[in-house]
């Protein structure tokens, strides 16, 4: 059975199929008379059709009616509904989907959601609090405080570790999105163009939609840059200027200081502050909320991909997870569970092992160890990962004397270390799978 996951965050739902397609949709949807248009290309028209335009719809996500009459939705659950459609169809029909959820999702819109996957030509096979698998193979112990940010709200988890990674809290920041954000920005941006050219980019739809398909790239540059130069057409011309990062980010101080009062009061104990990819983006945060550390981009699909058995289950009787094993268990977890040759036992939780001068002598992936002998062939085989002794395989390890080499030609393969000489404590990324290599003696 195909297998895609769906991470629901609507400032990008992201959706990984078995071969490790990648599809990012922002959640907007656009009223037309033909249907429901979703993702980026509403979002290249929301400005220039403002009525027919939707972008509140997985943050309500309800069973309201509309304030408009259209024959294609009733409410919002509609428009999701047809971004749901979309993703599995863009994401070449996959037979079952697990979903990472964010924790603002309440058990009204949970069933809502597995509401909607019953009336579609895919099953749901799990749901998983979103932050929890992000954090679920982040090298940390105690308490951590996972921050992500959706369209209209931004999400603080609150996560223990030990053996086991656990949600115990959750709490909401309204008003402090991305879109506030980008609002503020934009508001800013076109002032600068009123005083420099007397040229308002939001007073047309032409001239907004212009800015905003823009504002994702000044804003991209200004991460590490203190200035750039903003160019716009109008009917009047080509106009140029040039935005300083001080001042956006001073125009949008209210917005970080919200954040950094919430998090003073949850984090009173010095606890880790994890970012995802998404909050690490946003100009400015990092100095407004630091130290933290930033998770990899698609943190809670690799999560979701590593516990799969876990998280999969009865389509007519799903439970939400919100606990899951971490990587912060002893190694000598994984070295018992290949001696006692225990594949067939529940998953334990394993290490991303230290470190160290010792050759690897075994691959970890999804808490099995597999020998890696003379050629151990990797093969992609649906939704996982195969493992052969001897020729063939997308990529292989191969060992020569002391050594465990990699030996690949497919782009989708990155390793962390040395490619001619793979030691205990490296790892590869083969598509959204994390594979560490262990020392077994």
């Amino acid at each position: 059975m195909s297998v895609a996951i769906i991470e629901l965050n609507d400032a990008g739902i992201c959706c990984v199929n078995d071969r490790g397609d990648l599809t990012v949709s922002p959640g907007y949807a656009l009223l037309t008379p033909e249907g429901i248009t979703t993702g980026e290309a509403a979002l290249q028209r929301a400005y220039l059709q403002p009525q027919q335009s939707f972008n509140q719809y997985w943050w309500q996500l309800n069973l309201s009616p509309l304030p408009v009459t259209s024959k294609h939705a009733r409410h919002y659950a509609d428009m999701a509904y047809a971004q749901l459609l979309a993703l599995h169809r863009d994401s070449g029909h996959p037979e079952q989907v697990v979903f990472a959820v964010p924790g603002s999702f309440d058990r009204g819109q949970l069933s809502i959601l597995l509401g909607l996957a019953k009336a579609s030509p895919f099953e749901a096979t799990g749901l998983v609090d979103a932050a929890v698998a992000a954090a679920s193979h982040a090298d940390a112990t105690g308490t951590l405080v996972h921050l992500d940010i959706q369209l209209h709200q931004t999400v603080i988890t609150r996560l223990d570790v030990a053996q086991q990674i656990e949600r115990t809290g959750v709490e909401i920041i309204s008003n402090v999105g991305l879109k506030a954000f980008h609002d503020l920005w934009a508001q800013q941006i076109a002032n600068q163009f009123i005083r420099q050219y007397r040229y308002d980019p939001l007073h047309t739809a032409a001239g907004e939609q212009q800015l905003y398909n823009r504002l994702p790239v000044w804003l991209s540059s200004l991460q590490s840059q203190a200035e750039i130069t903003a160019e716009l057409d109008s009917p009047q011309g080509h106009y140029r200027l040039v935005l300083s990062r001080a001042e956006l980010l001073a125009s949008s101080a209210s917005r970080f200081q919200l954040l950094q009062g919430k998090l003073s009061d949850l984090k009173t104990n010095g606890e880790t502050l994890l970012l995802s990819h998404r909050a690490a983006q946003l100009p400015g945060i990092r100095e407004h909320l630091a130290p933290s550390a930033k998770l990899d981009e698609n943190a809670a699909i690799t999560g979701c991909r590593n516990h799969l058995e876990i998280i999969s289950g009865d389509p007519e009787n799903l439970h939400f997870i919100t606990r899951l094993p971490c990587r912060s268990a002893a190694t000598s977890t994984a070295t018992a569970a290949i001696s006692e040759q225990a594949s067939e036992q529940a998953p334990r939780p394993v290490v991303a092992p230290e470190k160290t001068s010792a050759p690897a002598t075994h691959l970890l992936y999804r808490y099995r160890a597999y020998a890696i002998g003379n050629r151990l062939a990797i093969t992609r085989d649906g939704d996982q990962l195969r493992f052969t002794q001897g020729t063939g395989g997308d990529c292989c390890l191969v060992r020569e004397q002391d050594s465990v080499q990699l030996r690949t030609e497919s782009s989708a393969v990155t390793v962390e270390g040395d490619p001619a000489d793979l030691r205990a404590g490296d790892s590869l990324q083969i598509g959204v799978d994390q594979l560490d290599l262990i020392e077994v003696t």
